[in-house]
């Protein structure tokens, strides 16, 4: 069975730290290969594991900055410096709606080829299935679960307390999730969630591992994974940019 795989373009929650890049993601198999969220700096790290041209499509969970706003350019390296002629994106209305606003006509369809998906939503891509559901936070996001016969891994985006994994199912090979807060700086007034809660949620799914992404910069990593690690009985490690993790 064909290994899935996950490698770090970029983990810093809110905005990135110096020399980093904010969130963004590689999934692959042999033969597919998925660019999940596009935050500043991920597209320069993109490049050092995939060429823009050989991507399958691009997926991306919401319209906060931190997630997409490397779209537009994107649009101008795929439109003037590759023989490309569309790439799939798959994503929520409000995504395509800050795209477009770069655009000089209002409309990227003539290089994006815009899939919108919504909660509960299935879209196969190559040989992996992906799976979306609607996550806890202030603007349409969706969280995604990436499968390869008996491999899966769970994407929770941006996401607060009142939303949860099993949504995606139950018995993900790894959990990719943001632990943004910690339990001393949790806040309700704050769209996210703490490393324990999402600890708690990964062994409620039975995950086999864990990685903690989207933690914000100055922010104390090895509380992270402390907390983390208090809630979950298997392996938890922290995001790290370049770091490829497979199942």
């Amino acid at each position: 069975m064909s290994a899935l795989s996950v490698t770090v373009l970029g983990c810093s929650g809110t905005y990135a730290a110096a020399g980093e890049a904010c969130s963004g993601y590689l999934v692959q198999s042999a033969t597919t290969s998925l660019w999940v969220d596009c935050g500043p700096g991920t597209l320069a790290n993109l490049q050092e594991h995939v060429g823009i041209e050989n991507l399958d499509a691009l997926l991306v969970s919401h319209h906060h900055p931190d997630h997409c706003a490397e779209l537009p350019v994107v649009y101008n390296a795929v439109k003037y410096f590759t023989q490309r002629a569309n790439l799939k994106v798959l994503t929520t209305v409000g995504v395509q709606q800050v795209t477009d606003a770069f655009h000089p006509d209002g409309d990227s369809s003539d290089l994006f080829e815009w899939e919108i998906v919504e909660d509960r939503a299935a879209s196969v891509v190559g040989d992996i299935t992906i799976r979306f559901s609607r996550t806890d936070h202030p603007v349409e996001t969706l969280a995604m679960s990436f499968t390869l016969g008996d491999k899966s891994i769970f994407y929770t985006a941006d996401t607060g307390p009142n939303w949860s994994l099993s949504n995606l199912g139950i018995k993900p090979s790894l959990v990719l999730g943001e632990g943004t807060l910690t339990e001393t700086t949790k806040d309700l007034s704050i769209p996210h969630i703490c490393c324990r809660h999402l600890a708690s949620e990964a062994s409620k799914v039975e995950a086999k591992r864990l990685v903690v992404t989207h933690i914000p910069p100055n922010s104390d990593r090895s509380v992270h994974l402390a907390e983390a690690e208090m809630a979950f009985s298997g392996i938890v490690d922290l995001a790290a940019t370049g770091s490829i993790f497979t199942v």
